[in-house]
């Protein structure tokens, strides 16, 4: 059911995927509608959840024309943003809000200023401030612009924390995401999603500042699982490989799955039971990588070594990777 779908003069549609958040979602809807730019379709995308979600997103809709309320069956994250997408309309911009997150003031006017005074540039990116019980970590880009090369260059490598996956800290020009969906029911949706997005850019900004505040660590987190299943992130990239068919993005993406894959295989080998029960199946994704080009994205040269045998050799480079970390362990 979707309730309140009027046509208004909205440019920027802040999709909201939610899900039992209810101790979060107000904080995260008033960070939304308190912002200096008003020129907002807020798109709230309950995603069957059984708490009181799906009441909040209706009261705020109630008492503001620019919130639009989706409510659907549980579909998961990426079926939530793609309703969510469906629902842009002509919005020139778009952008995602985690709905445990909340925004910091001025940042969309901040964003929009930027896109409108450079229209070679497809998106903008910015800061953030990690929140935990325990700290709270502020992660901050330097005032830069990269080109579409460089962009992907930086993002492929998986080094920086700021040309990174996650969609909730960038806005969009709509035409870049037209058409673009994530992979439904798969966890690690960013990573492809954002790949899609750098190769079909320009140019893309990244603003001196911190935009949202990322909340972790919260009971039912995705970041409460100490060595998730990856599986399914490498089963994207290699349908995008296939649906690409482009030698470039071939080997950008191929690169991505095995600096991917190796950070998660330095998890595995720390952890004797999970390495025996999930080993065999990374050994053969990464057997199925080392067939394809793999691009030096790295300064340090000792990094591009390492990665680079474990392209070639990934079986024989894990091996005496457990075994150093038994022996360091021992």
């Amino acid at each position: 059911m979707v309730s309140n779908l009027h046509p208004t003069d909205a440019t920027l549609a802040v999709i909201v995927a939610v899900y039992k958040v209810e101790p979060y979602l107000r904080a995260c809807i008033e960070s939304i509608l308190t912002q200096s730019y008003r020129a907002l379709r807020v798109i709230l995308v309950d995603d069957g959840s059984p708490d009181s979600c799906g009441a909040i997103c209706e009261e705020y809709a109630a008492v503001d024309p620019r919130v639009h309320v989706i409510h659907k069956e549980n579909g998961g994250l990426s079926d939530a943003r793609n309703s969510g997408l469906a629902l842009v309309g002509d919005c020139p911009y778009v952008t995602f809000v985690d709905s445990d997150d909340w925004l910091e003031e001025g940042i969309y006017e901040a964003c929009i200023s930027t896109l409108e005074r450079h229209p070679e540039l497809d998106l903008v990116g910015y800061g953030h401030r990690r929140v935990s019980p325990e700290q709270v970590e502020e992660v901050i880009p330097e005032a830069r612009t990269y080109s579409h090369e460089e962009a992907l260059q930086h993002y492929v490598s998986m080094t920086s924390p700021i040309v990174a996956p996650p969609v909730w800290a960038k806005v969009y020009r709509r035409e870049l995401v037209e058409g673009l969906t994530f992979f439904k029911g798969h966890k690690w949706e960013d990573v492809p999603y954002t790949l899609e997005v750098l190769w079909r850019s320009r140019a893309y900004a990244l603003l001196p500042r911190v935009g949202v505040n990322y909340r972790i660590q919260r009971p039912g987190a995705i970041t409460d699982v100490t060595i998730p299943d990856r599986e399914t992130l490498f089963e994207d990239l290699e349908v995008l490989i296939q649906r690409y068919n482009d030698t470039t993005f071939t080997a950008l993406a191929n690169t991505l799955a095995v600096n991917c894959l190796w950070r998660h295989m330095k998890l595995l080998v720390k952890s004797p039971g999970a390495y025996a029960e999930h080993g065999r199946k990374y050994l053969k994704i990464a057997q199925r990588l080392s067939q394809r080009p793999y691009l030096n994205t790295f300064r340090s040269r000792s990094r591009w070594w390492k990665y680079r045998l474990f392209h070639r050799m990934p079986r024989a480079f894990l091996g005496v990777q457990s075994l150093l970390y038994r022996i360091a362990h021992h």
